[in-house]
């Protein structure tokens, strides 16, 4: 009998610690069947004290922003969206037709710093670079992603 019930005892701990295990590896990992939706990303090669980063939104309402240099913040760092903020980010880009711009909206080689953002939408998805001489649309979708790096919630991830 005490071994039947070592053996129960040692079978739950072990699978108790698997379903842990997998709830992290999904919270951390955004590729987890979800879609990405949005996107942006800026590096400048040029100026060594602009930032560097990329944020990442998917369909389950995860944001993710992987932080190079010269950030608040350095590393990989999650944020779980409400629904709420998640609608409003998404109809922001449906709002400002993101679909109508064009993929390169910069006029000289020499713009920087490189910016892109990236919008999934009902099957389409398109990548605009994004310039200081970009339609002001473009220019108002890139700071309503940049506004996400200043809110609360962020997690420090440590894959």
């Amino acid at each position: 009998m005490k071994g039947s019930f070592s053996a129960f005892i040692l079978i739950l701990i072990v699978a108790t610690g698997c379903i842990s295990n997998k709830a992290a590896f999904q919270k951390d990992n955004p590729n987890n069947g979800s879609k990405l939706v949005i996107s942006y990303q800026q590096a400048d090669t040029t100026n060594p004290k602009a930032p560097e980063y990329s944020v990442e939104l998917y369909s389950n309402k995860q944001m993710f922003l992987y932080a190079k240099k010269n950030l608040d913040k350095s590393g990989k760092y999650m944020r779980s969206l409400s629904k709420a903020e998640y609608e409003q980010a998404v109809e922001t880009f449906i709002k400002m037709d993101f679909f109508k711009f064009d993929a390169e909206s910069c006029p000289s080689e020499l713009e920087q710093p490189a910016k892109y953002l990236f919008f999934a939408y009902q099957g389409n998805e398109k990548k605009i670079k994004v310039c200081h001489d970009s339609p002001e649309g473009l220019k108002e979708l890139e700071f309503s992603i940049q506004s996400f790096l200043d809110r609360v919630g962020w997690e420090k991830l440590t894959w």
